[in-house]
């Protein structure tokens, strides 16, 4: 009777324990701050405050990154897309959803410096029907 009792209160702790580990891993593996309209498959997603990547089997939609800018801001981009098939835009909207900067299918490497004419919250974006996966950075120089 003691070794079952003995059993249990140490099941139900390492359950617990193993529950709150799982749950971490999930949140920090998902990380997503971004927004949007979207379906992936066997996807693997990192998101930070400036940077956005994922690698997907397939992804379709768009997805966003919202970020505050002030007049006289530059925003530079660091964009990378590798493609197996379909069409991957990446874009960057002011609140008006004019854009900004915006490239199709990149083959290589971008980097673009965009200078921000007025405060406001802007978005970058990734759209379009896809199999690969996208890397974009960014940081904003005052």
């Amino acid at each position: 009777m003691l070794k079952t009792r003995t059993k249990i209160i140490i099941t139900i702790p390492v359950c617990i324990l193993s529950f709150i580990l799982i749950l971490s891993l999930a949140m920090f593996f998902s990380n997503s701050n971004g927004r949007g309209s979207f379906t992936s498959t066997k996807s693997i997603e990192y998101n930070t405050k400036n940077k956005m990547i994922m690698y997907y089997f397939s992804f379709a939609g768009y997805k966003y990154t919202p970020i505050s800018l002030k007049k006289g801001d530059k925003l530079v981009l660091d964009v990378s897309v590798t493609t197996k098939e379909g069409n991957l835009k990446i874009s960057l909207e002011n609140e008006n959803n004019k854009e900004l900067f915006s490239t199709e299918n990149p083959k290589k490497h971008i980097t673009k410096t965009v200078n921000i004419n007025e405060n406001g919250n802007y978005k970058i974006q990734v759209e379009g029907k896809h199999q690969g996966g996208y890397n974009v950075k960014w940081n904003i120089e005052s």
